[in-house]
């Protein structure tokens, strides 16, 4: 399982920027390249086992478990200002532990949390980026400035199986199916 936070380091001008975490899935590669051309440092909390994956895409890692609270804080000795929780589990807690102000932590697996501290449950299907960040998007990708990994592609007539990796919440990437 690989969870990611992203500090966005406030630029010299501090225009348009912060710091903030952004624990999400390693498929959320918009979130991430767009906190790195922001200026962000992205620290990636996952397993040893996928800290080389995290490296190759410009993520600090940081094992997940107890302490972690102390490795984010030494990751990110200046603190942590925005949380974006996409796993549940008590992160919205550790964010609020850190410091995060609940209007700046935002989660779309924690509704309980999220109704008990106020934070925000932007994302998912409700979010609709509608066309223009769609555009945005799309523009990214092909310029490579937004890579979309692709874990395992299956046949329509496969989706059970498709949905079973899924659950298993270890893919680096995206699941597609095909027609």
């Amino acid at each position: 399982m690989i969870r990611i936070i992203s500090r966005l380091v406030s630029g010299p001008s501090g225009h348009g920027r912060g710091r903030a975490a952004d624990r999400a899935s390693p498929g959320s590669g918009y979130r991430r390249a767009n906190a790195r051309r922001t200026g962000a440092t992205v620290i990636g909390l996952a397993s040893e086992s996928n800290h080389e994956w995290l490296k190759s895409h410009g993520v600090i890692p940081v094992a997940y478990g107890d302490g972690l609270a102390e490795r984010i804080k030494a990751a990110a000795p200046s603190g942590v200002d925005a949380f974006i929780d996409t796993y549940g589990d008590g992160y919205v807690e550790l964010a609020l532990a850190l410091g995060v102000a609940a209007e700046r932590i935002d989660t779309i697996a924690d509704y309980a949390a999220a109704a008990k501290h106020g934070v925000k449950t932007d994302g998912g299907a409700e979010a609709g980026p509608g066309a223009e960040v769609l555009a945005q998007l799309a523009g990214l990708i092909a310029d490579g400035r937004i890579e979309v990994p692709i874990a395992n592609v299956y046949p329509l007539a496969q989706v059970r199986e498709a949905y079973t990796e899924l659950e298993r919440r270890h893919t680096h990437g995206k699941i597609v199916l095909r027609p």
